[in-house]
């Protein structure tokens, strides 16, 4: 039974890692412009600690596969040339992020030049329109419904028409001018929306437990040809090597609010209207003190529960 556990907890941070993440892709260059083989290249998440690796070809690209979203650190080292670092990068869900061409200066190793701003980036490496809905937006913009998918309408080229009062299941969502019926939406990669009537979600997650979203509105690549219209991409907050915690109550009643001009008129009393929502949320590295993830880097818990 534990070892079947096990497998299950793998399999499904596996599943993640191919569903919901990103590419970083650049190429170094020495300082008169030529092509740079063999150059180390390490990206660091910041959230996590965790660190992938890999190596410029000999035309002196490099591609970072299968990166879960965030903020990044990379590192370059070259034998002869100073240790260069871009910071700060931040890698949305289904981006290919373009790094451009990164030159390293002549010197030691143990010399390094950091870059911590950069201009806007250009998406060079992919044809497909898409927006994103960020993760201080999420937890920032006051959403009645406490619904993510009301967050849509924020976005140019999509229309909402729900009104719910509570976290709903029938997002009623029109981008680029396509049917509500239209769009695919995908939670962590799995695939939310009921084929039958092709928009009522069999999947909901509280708004406090979503890092980001993505919506691709046109012209995205082959993997998200599922349906015609867009394709909505939501992406659950994961731990971090730091402990965390969040709880919130949302309570709105009649007591708060204005009766309007009848009832006024007539003697009637503002209508009963009460929602009650409590939400938390705890979040950070496993770790056996001594033994395991000593460096709390290699296993994370997110817990949520919304009421």
């Amino acid at each position: 039974m534990m070892r079947a556990l096990l497998l299950t907890i793998v399999a499904a941070g596996l599943a993640y890692a191919q569903l919901s993440t990103g590419s970083i892709v650049g190429t170094v260059k020495d300082p008169s412009g030529l092509a740079m083989a063999a150059v180390s290249i390490t990206a660091t998440h910041a959230a996590t600690g965790r660190v992938r690796q890999t190596t410029s070809n000999e035309r002196g690209d490099f591609v970072l596969n299968s990166l879960e979203p965030g903020v990044y650190t990379l590192s370059f080292v070259m034998s002869g040339f100073k240790k260069k670092e871009l910071e700060n990068v931040t890698l949305t869900t289904g981006e290919t992020l373009p790094a451009g061409d990164v030159k390293l200066e002549l010197g030691g190793v143990t010399e390094t030049v950091s870059v911590t701003s950069q201009g806007a980036v250009v998406m060079t490496r992919s044809s497909d329109r898409a927006d994103l809905i960020s993760s201080s937006q999420i937890e920032n913009l006051v959403v009645r419904g406490r619904s993510f998918t009301d967050l849509m309408q924020l976005l140019p080229g999509v229309v909402s028409t729900s009104k719910s009062t509570d976290i709903s299941t029938n997002p009623s969502i029109y981008v680029m001018g396509n049917r509500q019926t239209s769009n695919n939406v995908t939670i962590d990669g799995v695939v939310a929306n009921d084929m039958g009537n092709g928009y009522q979600m069999k999947i909901q997650v509280s708004q406090d437990a979503v890092a980001e979203v993505k919506v691709e509105t046109s012209n995205y690549q082959a993997e998200y040809g599922r349906m015609a219209g867009s394709n909505i991409i939501a992406v659950t907050k994961s731990g971090a090597k730091d402990f965390h915690g969040l709880a919130s109550y949302f309570v709105r009643n009649e007591d708060f609010n204005a009766n309007n001009f009848f009832n006024n008129r007539n003697g009637q009393a503002v209508p009963r209207y009460r929602y009650n929502t409590a939400t938390y949320s705890v979040s950070g590295p496993v770790k056996i003190p001594k033994l395991f993830n000593k460096n709390r880097d290699k296993l994370f818990f997110f817990w949520g529960q919304e009421f």
